[in-house]
């Protein structure tokens, strides 16, 4: 990818395809950025992430990243993000469901979707968020399908993030 079909970009995904590719070792120098821009583009789409654990674990992984938090105290707070995907992916019972219908009300985007549509973007929010949060303390890095694939990233963010042309 050249600078100009960088700066020019409409996809983030196609961005970090093209430099994992074109320079395998520029991603693995740069996981704290990667690690930020994750949590930025969560941010960017917020109101998909409407569970307090999960903005919680978000705002946990910020302090994380400027060394305030513990890796155990960031952890913990995964823990409960985590159980915040997997209720959204398992929820079963009549009352879990009544429980997202609810919270897929305050969700103005889900207004018109049906609810398996509704549900399976807040569980793609949900698992993203959870991820983004760990992002540095995967294994196997820099790449992860989870999140470089992800319909969440943004390619603007990514370019705040990323600076492949000196």
């Amino acid at each position: 990818m050249t600078k100009d079909e960088w700066v020019n970009s409409h996809s983030a995904q196609r961005m970090l395809e093209a430099l994992h590719h074109e320079q395998p070792e520029f991603l693995t120098t740069h996981i704290t950025q990667l690690h930020r821009f994750f949590i930025a583009c969560c941010w960017k789409h917020k109101h998909l992430i409407p569970q307090k654990r999960l903005r919680n674990g978000l705002r946990g992984a910020e302090r994380w990243l400027a060394g305030e938090i513990s890796d155990d105290e960031l952890d913990d707070l995964n823990w409960y993000a985590e159980a915040e995907a997997f209720m959204i992916d398992y929820a079963e019972t009549p009352e879990e469901i009544k429980a997202l219908k609810e919270l897929f009300e305050e969700v103005e985007e889900l207004n018109s979707m049906p609810f398996s549509d509704a549900r399976r973007r807040m569980r793609d929010a949900a698992y993203f968020a959870e991820c983004s949060m760990i992002y540095s303390s995967l294994r196997k890095l820099p790449w992860i399908d989870r999140l470089f694939t992800s319909q969440f990233l943004c390619p603007d963010l990514l370019r705040k993030h990323i600076e492949p042309f000196p």
